[in-house]
């Protein structure tokens, strides 16, 4: 018999994924539909996948 999963604990596993996914696409929208500022909105969305991967490797070093 298995347990249902506690919601919480799905929320604490999928919060970050879900939170780069939501940032993913804002910046990949703001790129193809804006000029201007839209564009430092995409640099900054875009690279939260990359700030993600830093942040969790210096975690992890330590």
């Amino acid at each position: 018999m298995s347990r249902k999963p506690d919601s919480a604990n799905l929320w604490r596993t999928f919060a970050a994924p879900l939170l780069i996914l939501g940032a993913s696409l804002v910046g990949l929208v703001a790129a193809l539909v804006a000029n201007g500022p839209g564009d430092w909105i995409s640099w900054f969305a875009l690279s939260a996948p990359l700030v993600a991967v830093v942040w969790g490797r210096l975690r992890r070093a330590r």
